[in-house]
């Protein structure tokens, strides 16, 4: 089991016992200093800041037990914040409903790799996108980024 396994496995079971869902986990830095950032979400989408030390506390305890990461890490707890990246199809499916903007490997709609909608299904192998003047199949393996646009009301 690599690093990126080992914290997401880590991650799952701290974010469980708290009632709380994994978003995401990212392995970034440089070699012997890595940024490890892991995303929760609660159930209604909130995670106040007493919870996320919380759960910051208990996953540092465990890296520390693993040790996983070679070298040096810096830890970075948080939710995914209002507009959120979308990597998997479970981002996607919690997504319905929302506003995004999903950047394609190939041109897709017109002579863009642009798309910007609304999400109005999320289906095995494509996410449907409710755009200005049609509804676009997007398969996943052509997403090159994609994130939710919070909109001011």
């Amino acid at each position: 089991m690599g690093a990126l396994e080992e914290v997401i496995d880590l991650a799952e079971a701290v974010a469980r016992r708290r009632s709380l869902r994994l978003w995401d986990v990212e392995l970034g830095g440089q070699p012997g200093r890595t940024i490890v950032r892991v995303f929760v979400d609660g159930e209604e989408g909130a995670v106040d800041l007493d919870t996320v030390a919380l759960v910051s506390n208990e996953i540092s305890r465990g890296l520390d037990l693993r040790d996983p990461i070679p070298g040096r890490y810096t830890l970075e707890v948080s939710s995914p914040g209002l507009e959120r990246t979308l990597r998997r199809p479970d981002h996607f499916a919690r997504s319905v409903g929302r506003t995004v903007v999903v950047k394609t490997r190939e041109k897709l709609v017109g002579d863009s790799h642009r798309i910007d909608g609304v999400i109005v299904g999320a289906e095995e192998a494509v996410v449907v996108i409710a755009a200005a003047d049609r509804e676009v199949d997007v398969p996943y393996d052509s997403i090159r980024s994609a994130r939710t646009v919070f909109e001011w009301s």
